[in-house]
């Protein structure tokens, strides 16, 4: 109950976040102030933390890698897809991904129902495929870019789930993992982009620091919660995110919410109760 309730949690956040960087026309620069702030905070915790084991390194920086490749496809997603389509469609493939994985190289038993729920999941996401799910298709082209956000989620959040089973320290983990991923970006606006990177800091840092704080909550949430229970049913539970993605869209980014939206929205949420119950 306690990790289902943390990866809700974690949704929320998670939605926010992302639809915060929709709102922002520089979105590397928006990308660039959240690592910032995360690299402060861990900065400040990293003399309370573990070490971790030589063993674990290997884990941290191929989930590291994973996270870098994210966001850069995720800007360009963003540039030209409805945060209601591309959100969806990105975040339904990662379960898909995480179950794949486990089946092929985790001990984790899973249920037939449990399969059967994660399944529902991305075949709700594919749903948004249908008339650009109520509003204006993706470009073809992005299709293959959304596919490998998909995949970079999926990798990662199994990487994460198997170093935790052979580290449980979901703080630490996160510290270190942090320190290894999010400096590339903030170097890259400061050598880049440095004239406006200090403008956007003066003139929109409460978008910076809001974007910081829920993608390290969100992140240190889904950890403990893989520590605590299943990482396949965490990373599928975590979707619900995209219900809340959808309805921020239409809300506050004046997109539209059709058809093909609500079936999407209704199939996780069937997805979700068919794991749970």
């Amino acid at each position: 109950m306690l990790a289902t309730l943390l990866v809700l949690i974690a949704a929320v956040l998670h939605a926010v976040w992302n639809t915060l960087i929709k709102f922002s026309g520089e979105r590397l620069l928006v990308i660039a102030c959240m690592d910032t702030v995360a690299l402060l905070v861990v900065a400040v915790l990293v003399g309370f933390v573990s070490f971790p084991p030589l063993a674990i390194w290997p884990w941290i920086l191929a989930s590291a890698l994973f996270e870098l490749l994210y966001r850069m496809l995720l800007i360009r997603a963003y540039r030209v897809g409805d945060l209601g389509l591309v959100y969806p469609l990105m975040r339904g493939l990662s379960p898909l991904v995480v179950l794949a994985l486990t089946l092929t190289f985790a001990a984790e038993a899973l249920s037939g129902q449990q399969i059967i729920g994660i399944l529902l999941i991305p075949c709700g996401m594919a749903c948004l495929l249908w008339q650009g799910g109520g509003g204006d298709r993706l470009p073809w082209s992005m299709l293959p870019v959304v596919a490998l956000i998909g995949l970079c989620i999926g990798c990662y959040t199994f990487l994460d789930g198997q170093a935790l089973q052979r580290w449980s320290h979901p703080l630490d983990y996160l510290v270190w993992l942090t320190l290894i991923s999010a400096w590339p970006f903030p170097l890259l606006a400061i050598t880049r982009k440095r004239a406006a990177f200090t403008l956007f800091w003066r003139t929109q840092w409460r978008l910076g620091l809001a974007v910081g704080v829920c993608v390290l909550v969100s992140y240190a949430l889904v950890l403990w919660a893989m520590q605590l229970g299943s990482i396949a049913e965490a990373a599928a539970l975590r979707e619900v995110s995209v219900i809340l993605v959808v309805l921020f869209g239409m809300r506050y980014l004046k997109e539209p919410f059709g058809g093909p939206r609500l079936l999407a929205c209704g199939l996780v949420l069937i997805g979700m109760l068919v794991m749970k119950l």
